[in-house]
């Protein structure tokens, strides 16, 4: 349905429209969760290009695309730029949301994984508690994001 709605969208706004990186980052997230991740880093990197020239660089929907970007590269093994692309994504959600926001969260455990995939388990211990600490502001100690971030914790410090 995606690749139908692409079709559609770049015959009717265009290859370079807004509302194309919105339908390419939707299909680039599929593909990821069909395990091509190739072709969702493809859609993705596609995606970023039009959003940065609608939204400019710093824009919480560049950084939407640029979660599921890293993603799809530590999926295909590339952890450095994985790292290196949520590093971005965190500080632009930082600067958007502030400090403790779920969205915040939700990338340092990104950021937790790609250390664990790197070998820093220290550094990926920080990342872990920093998104268990806002999960708990936010959600409350028995939320599953809660548990999730903890369980991960426990297993980093084991």
């Amino acid at each position: 349905m995606l690749e139908r709605a692409l079709a559609i969208n770049e015959r009717a706004y265009g290859r370079d429209h807004a509302e194309l990186g919105i339908t390419l980052t939707n299909l680039g997230t599929a593909y990821g969760q069909l395990g091509d991740y190739a072709k969702a880093r493809d859609m993705l990197e596609r995606a970023l290009a039009i959003k940065e020239r609608a939204y400019g660089h710093d824009h919480p929907e560049v950084a939407k695309t640029l979660m599921n970007l890293g993603i799809a590269y530590g999926a295909l093994g590339d952890y450095a730029k994985a790292r290196d692309i949520q590093e971005l994504v965190l500080a632009i959600q930082e600067r958007a949301y502030g400090r403790d926001h779920p969205e915040v969260a939700e990338t340092m455990f990104n950021l937790g994984n790609v250390h664990v995939a790197l070998g820093d388990k220290a550094k990926a211990r920080e990342f872990i508690a920093r998104a268990l600490a806002i999960a708990e502001r936010t959600y409350g100690s028995d939320h599953p994001r809660t548990d999730m971030c903890r369980e991960y914790l426990a297993d980093l410090s084991s």
